[in-house]
């Protein structure tokens, strides 16, 4: 096997800024003030801060393990960022347990006197109860954490063992979890943002969610990255041609998305059943529709237009500006989908719906710059690195 012949020099990796560490302060603080003030608001917050913050850290497993599986060289150098991505994992599930204290305040399902009354919510009850949720939530997470440290346990082993080939195992690894991971993270969609209206039903809900998951984790890992470099961090390590693959993936990401979209909104409407339709009806009239018609713009216009050309793909300053119009639509996706059940036909748009996730980004964003300090910056040892730093795209 052979061994890289480019040696790199790279920069330490900066501490976190402090006023990461302020925001997360204060919009803790606004949420614990707004359980007093408006508790109903603020756990919908709290819930789509839950929800973004999880999606992120676990983007960081499923972008590793879809690079194991397909023997892709290119990230190599880059694959100490989804690494660090996956260190919030645990952190989210603790949020986690936070949101089963909220419960009350966001289904319905959780009221025994409301589903006695309701024959299709007692039909459900044997699975959608508060047992079943909080054992359903701590296992998803118990198991997504443990596969995330295997999966970067076995990509540093190169560091002590640059002889030490074990691309087999972390192609089985990488299978096991995302065959695990597809099932999990569709039941946890459907705990924690189908349930909020019980009635209503969708087969593509989970890999909708699935879509705008890897949608948000490549955003941040380009921000992150480009954030590294303009620090000295990665300073000759990212090359243009990392730049290009990560726009073109994006591209094909954020159209990915747009077409399940398409597909679920447009499979409902033809069929035009009732208790599917419900969902649709209560977003496609007032402020909720134009608040989904800019979901489109920025999670999927903005980027499809901007990312087109090659060159663009390669400006990092462009890349930056996208990948954040990205993360930001897809806040306002969660938005749109926990709001009009919590908040009817108006919707509610302040700090007590703001804070829980700026909060818990700033504290995402803290967290995965501290763990990019836990180990270099990148893996000098990995016989995949010269690739990664000689390729060419096309």
């Amino acid at each position: 096997m052979s061994t890289p012949t480019t040696r790199l020099s790279t920069g330490p990796v900066p501490a976190p800024p402090r006023w990461l560490t302020a925001l997360a302060i204060l919009g803790a603080a606004a949420f614990v003030l707004g359980l007093f003030i408006e508790p109903d608001r603020a756990w919908t917050g709290y819930l789509i801060g839950f929800h973004f913050f999880g999606s992120l850290a676990l983007a960081g497993a499923v972008f590793l393990a879809f690079l194991a599986l397909s023997g892709a060289r290119w990230a190599t150098a880059l694959k100490r960022i989804p690494e660090a991505m996956t260190a919030s994992i645990p952190l989210a599930g603790l949020v986690g347990v936070g949101l089963l204290f909220g419960l009350h305040s966001l289904y319905e399902w959780s009221h025994p006197g409301l589903v006695r009354l309701d024959p299709l919510l007692e039909h459900k009850s044997p699975y959608l109860n508060v047992t079943g949720f909080g054992i359903r939530l701590v296992g998803g997470f118990l198991l997504w954490t443990w596969f995330a440290l295997m999966m970067v346990k076995r990509s540093r082993r190169v560091d002590s063992d640059p002889t030490r080939d074990s691309r087999a195992g972390d192609v089985k690894l990488a299978a096991v979890f995302l065959a695990v991971f597809a099932i999990t993270w569709s039941l946890a969609n459907f705990d924690w943002l189908m349930s909020l209206e019980p009635h209503w039903f969708s087969t593509m809900f989970s890999l909708y969610h699935l879509a705008g998951l890897a949608c948000a984790g490549l955003s941040a890992v380009i921000i992150l990255a480009i954030w590294l470099e303009r620090r000295g961090t990665l300073h000759g390590v990212l090359r243009e041609e990392h730049l290009h693959d990560m726009g073109k993936l994006l591209f094909a990401l954020t159209l990915f998305w747009v077409y399940l979209w398409y597909c679920q909104y447009m499979l409902i409407w033809y069929v035009d059943i009732p208790e599917e339709t419900s969902y649709y009806l209560a977003r496609k009239e007032g402020p909720w529709w134009l608040l989904v018609q800019t979901t489109m713009v920025l999670k999927w216009g903005v980027p499809f237009l901007a990312l087109m050309g090659r060159k663009a793909c390669r400006s990092r300053t462009l890349l930056v500006r996208v990948a954040g119009v990205v993360l930001v639509g897809h806040a306002l996706d969660l938005y749109v989908q926990v709001g009009p059940p919590m908040m009817g036909d108006t919707p509610l748009f302040g700090i007590w719906e703001i804070a829980p996730l700026v909060a818990l980004l700033a504290f995402f964003c803290r967290h995965t710059i501290k763990a990019l300090g836990a180990a270099p910056a990148v893996s000098q040892n990995d016989p995949r690195l010269s690739d990664s730093l000689g390729y060419e795209t096309n």
